[in-house]
């Protein structure tokens, strides 16, 4: 017998391992649920690669080198003047510079051209007809837009309009991380609940089988009715009616628990810290501070700046533009063609040339209809905005006031559970001496059953609220750009 009851201690010992892991506190499940969440990984790569993309935005200011190389190999005889006819030109031409583009939006270039090749001439009385050309042209040349790019406002807009949708962007999934986290609290605070209503569950069908016992002996003995045995056995059935659901929740929740983990073993279940541990923090003086705007109001408030920089850059980029454009050679006279003003100093070396180039797109009809449709997206933004801002305080108030009366709803619970037990203790005092029936009892038990669980509930609600006020409000969301 000895050797028996030590097999079955180890046959409990291992179910209880099994059945079982380790005690997860609320702060080790959401460390292992950022480790390990499918979805929250997701929304963090995604967040990364937003951020990421960032620096991308600052190219247009990023140093460039820019290489070309061409072969020309001319038959045609050109005339060169009056006196000489080009029989052939067969030459390398190449070019390199480094060009840099500043905020002011002057773009500045650095760099050489260069040629090399041959040059034949029919004979004439100018005498040499066959020239070796390796000429070398180093460079400055400057660029300034003097409207559409002046002090680089097209290029900023662009810039401000593209940070701000990376921003409403990173609020939205910000926000929606935040959810994702308020969702895995309130599951493990939900598997927490049910488990401590499966403890009360248990307790509470021992005591009405407790009662069963002492109503079928007394029924044996003829000092009770058979309805009380009745009434008795029909409570020891609802009490497991309602154990049974109790585990039914359970494993919901346990297999929601384990889904924030991404654990696809449903029977594995880890030791939860006691919710109802949590209910003397409430008892005492508690105020909420919003402390930051809600991410998902923060990405609208974005989009405003978004839409406004997209006008800004569409009414540049659309509209005339005239630029101004010098060039410097230290070496050889460049030329400086294709341009309205063209003045060139010649001379062996160094050479100069100035430009001016006007443009003035014809399509003033359209640009009237696409400056329709910047401006009603940027409305459409701004009434967006508002209502976001007014659904946000609405929200807030709304917690405020539930937080409120989940309070009073609890002192209340409270009470009226101290009340119920008090008065089950008399009826089973009562019962003993035969002075009331079975079925007064069990219906103070139900009533005490029912105000125990009521404090639970009420416990739990506080709690959710309490996450929701701490994940959205605390001003987090807006450290995430």
């Amino acid at each position: 017998m000895k050797q028996f009851s030590l097999l079955l201690s180890c046959m409990l010992c291992f179910v209880s391992v099994f059945v079982y892991g380790e005690m997860l506190t609320i702060d080790d499940y959401m460390y292992m649920v950022a480790k390990n969440n499918s979805d929250l990984k997701l929304i963090q790569a995604n967040i990364n690669a937003v951020k990421g993309k960032l620096a991308e935005i600052e190219r247009v200011y990023a140093y460039s080198l820019n290489m070309g190389i061409s072969y020309s190999d001319d038959k045609s005889g050109r005339p060169y003047n009056q006196l000489a006819k080009l029989n052939e030109v067969s030459n390398w031409n190449y070019s390199t510079s480094v060009n840099k583009q500043f905020k002011t939006g002057t773009q500045f270039f650095l760099g050489i051209n260069g040629a090399y090749g041959t040059y034949d001439y029919a004979p004439s009385a100018l005498g040499e007809s066959h020239y070796n050309v390796c000429d070398i042209f180093p460079f400055i040349k400057l660029q300034q837009s003097l409207w559409k790019d002046i002090n680089g406002c097209s290029t900023k807009a662009g810039i401000y309009k593209q940070k701000a949708n990376a921003k409403s962007v990173l609020y939205l999934l910000e926000y929606k991380k935040q959810k994702l986290l308020l969702d895995a609290k309130i599951a493990y605070w939900n598997l927490s609940y049910t488990r401590t209503v499966i403890d009360f569950r248990k307790a509470s069908l021992d005591r009405k089988k407790r009662l069963l016992n002492w109503n079928q002996i007394r029924y044996k003995m003829d000092l009770t009715e058979r309805a009380d045995l009745l009434q008795s056995q029909a409570a020891v059935k609802f009490g497991e009616l309602n154990l049974k659901l109790a585990y039914e929740d359970e494993s919901r929740a346990n297999k929601m628990f384990n889904q924030f983990l991404n654990i696809k073993d449903d029977k594995l279940r880890h030791d939860v810290e006691k919710f109802e541990d949590n209910g003397s923090f409430f008892k005492t003086d508690i105020t909420f501070t919003k402390n930051g705007t809600r991410a998902d109001v923060l990405a609208v408030l974005e989009d405003i700046n978004k839409a406004s920089y997209d006008q800004k850059a569409s009414q540049r980029n659309k509209g005339a533009d005239l630029v101004l454009e010098g060039k410097y050679s230290f070496n050889g006279v460049e030329q400086f063609l294709g341009e309205s003003f063209n003045h060139v100093k010649n001379g062996d070396r160094p050479s100069y040339s100035l430009g001016l180039k006007y443009t003035l797109p014809l399509d003033f009809k359209l640009r009237k209809v696409i400056n329709k449709g910047y401006e009603a997206a940027k409305v459409s933004a701004q009434i967006a905005a508002e209502s976001a801002v007014i659904k946000e305080n609405s929200d807030w108030v709304q917690l405020l006031d539930d937080w409120d009366n989940a309070r009073t709803r609890m002192e209340l619970a409270i009470e009226v559970e101290k009340i119920q037990k008090q008065r089950y203790e008399e009826d089973r005092n009562l019962f003993k001496k035969g002075r009331i029936t079975t079925h007064m009892v069990l219906q103070g038990e139900d009533d005490s059953d029912i105000a125990t669980l009521s404090v639970f509930k009420n416990i739990l609600e506080l709690i959710q609220i309490s996450e929701q006020a701490k994940i959205f409000y605390s001003g987090v969301g807006e450290e995430v750009f």
